[in-house]
């Protein structure tokens, strides 16, 4: 190849990458340009504006032109200056960070924050991405902490963090690091921020567990069947008019003027079925656009109240909501009261389901008016409820002939658990019955199985309920009792003696706190 040959080819490399470069450049500008017409810009400070094909002065500069020289030097001076641009969403942190990204890229084409870069003391800074769950199973890398923000300078800096917000909690925030001439396109960029928040939020719509603030964690909705959950008619018209009406009638009950604001406790023993109207609402949140957060003892209600206020209308669900007052720590109890009167704020969508299967250890504070709207008392099925939950556990060919009125005669007396093990129970004595798979349930086998479950169902009634261990404050108090109890006193000799000190040191410990 000929010198001349090689520096053409040279010469050419150039003229593409100096073409893709300035072809960048006018995305870039035009990115730009579109930003700061989102975020409001129009004219310039004060009264430099940019408009026409001529450069009209003031009035006041008439004859003055080293003044107005020098007042454009001053401004294009002030324009380079850095300055620091602040805002908080209402929105959790890594919900921000993620809709951050998004927003760059749908403005520029990339996020533009993949860099590694140096500050004025020559430290190297790496970005840092941090893995967030979006969904069951899924997750996303979210820029966080300080970043290089090349797009809008050189040395154009944005870190995301968060504020802690007096009401809503941990709160995403945004402070960016740049030239005070782009003001405008980051105020644009707010915008287009808030815009994929509204539109694509990790959390709003979406079910979580617990009351995690900065990175909440998702309930699966899918693990439940809505076909093999069966109440009875009573307790479904219950969760339609106090729970569901909500959730699948919003517009209806707003433009009503209906308060989508509620308190409602789901009661009743083991195996009802309460944890599963959890399931049930969570799906229907899920179908509508509510918020849906199940909570359990140990987790953060107050968190999870805020979250539900923050993105609203939203359900929680909190189980088992006796464990908390029959511990008696009154330091907890009073946090779960002020959790629980925080949905009462103005103007807050939120529908609180507590659920108990010990009505009678619910804290008195919790019962009175204005904090529960309405007790829905789960218990044993109906007739109705009875052939509905074997239909939905055997094929409709293997029932063609049946009295569920006996049937229901024989399973009255069982929880849908119970009853669920009754009818795979009768499952296997039609196995036992025809010696192999069976061509038909009957009436018999259904029968059968609840009378073989009888001596199980008296043994779970005569059980004791679990042991309730004391509080720290009531164990404190016996132990001093006993000790009081104990007490000898004894003379100057040593000897053990009584007298008239001694009188009253008897404990009654009937009037110990409970």
């Amino acid at each position: 190849m000929s010198p001349e040959q090689l520096l053409s080819m040279v010469q050419e490399a150039h003229t593409q990458a100096a073409t893709q470069l300035s072809q960048e450049e006018a995305v870039r500008n035009a990115a730009m340009a579109l930003l700061a017409q989102v975020g409001g810009k129009t004219i310039t400070e004060k009264d430099l504006v940019f408009e026409g094909a001529k450069f009209v002065l003031p009035a006041q500069y008439e004859g003055k032109l080293n003044e107005a020289i020098g007042f454009l030097q001053r401004w294009q001076e002030q324009q380079s200056k850095t300055h620091e641009y602040n805002k908080t969403f209402q929105y959790r942190p890594y919900d921000v960070a993620h809709a951050l990204t998004l927003a760059l890229t749908e403005v520029f084409g990339t996020s533009g924050m993949g860099e590694s870069w140096r500050d004025m003391f020559g430290q190297e800074h790496h970005p840092q991405f941090i893995e967030v769950p979006t969904g069951v199973g899924q997750s996303v890398q979210v820029p966080w902490d300080l970043m290089a923000l090349p797009i809008l300078g050189p040395n154009a800096t944005i870190n995301i963090s968060y504020a802690n917000g007096r009401e809503l909690g941990m709160l995403g925030k945004l402070s960016i690091q740049a030239p005070r001439g782009v003001k405008a396109q980051v105020e644009g960029l707010w915008k287009v921020i808030e815009k994929h928040l509204a539109a694509s939020s990790l959390y709003k719509g979406k079910a979580l567990i617990g009351g995690d603030q900065l990175m909440p964690n998702f309930l699966d909705v899918r693990k439940v069947n809505p076909d093999h959950v069966v109440y009875s008619d009573e307790v479904l018209q219950q969760l339609d008019t106090n729970v569901w009406a909500l959730i699948e009638h919003t517009d209806l009950m707003r433009e009503l003027g209906e308060s989508l604001k509620r308190a409602v406790l789901l009661e009743g023993p083991y195996g009802t079925g309460k944890s599963l109207a959890a399931f049930l609402t969570a799906q229907r949140c899920v179908e509508n656009g509510w918020t849906f957060l199940f909570v359990k003892p140990g987790d953060d209600l107050d968190g999870a109240m805020r979250t539900a206020q923050l993105y609203g209308p939203a359900v929680v669900f909190f189980e088992d909501i006796d464990v908390i007052s029959e511990a008696g720590d009154p330091a907890r109890v009073s946090k779960l009261l002020d959790s629980f009167d925080g949905i009462g704020a103005k103007g807050a969508e939120v529908v609180a389901i507590l659920t108990t299967n010990r009505k009678d250890k619910i804290h008195k504070g919790m019962l009175r008016p204005g904090r529960l709207d309405a007790v829905i008392s789960i218990n044993n099925l109906d007739l109705n409820g009875v052939e509905k939950l074997i239909k939905a556990h055997v094929e409709p060919d293997m029932l063609r002939v049946m009295d569920y009125t006996k049937v229901y005669e024989s399973f009255k007396d069982f929880t849908p658990a119970f009853a669920k093990e009754a009818i795979s129970r009768a499952k296997r004595y039609a196995i036992a019955r025809e010696g192999g798979k069976p061509t038909m349930l009957t009436t018999s086998d259904f029968v059968g199985a609840a009378k073989s479950l009888t001596p199980q169902l008296e043994l779970m009634h005569a059980a004791d309920e679990e042991k309730t261990l004391p509080t720290l404050d009531k164990a404190f108090h016996e132990v001093i009792a006993t000790v009081v109890d104990n007490a000898k006193f004894v003379n100057d000799e040593g000897d053990e003696t009584t007298g008239d000190y001694a009188t009253g040191l008897d404990v009654d410990r009937e009037e110990l706190p409970a």
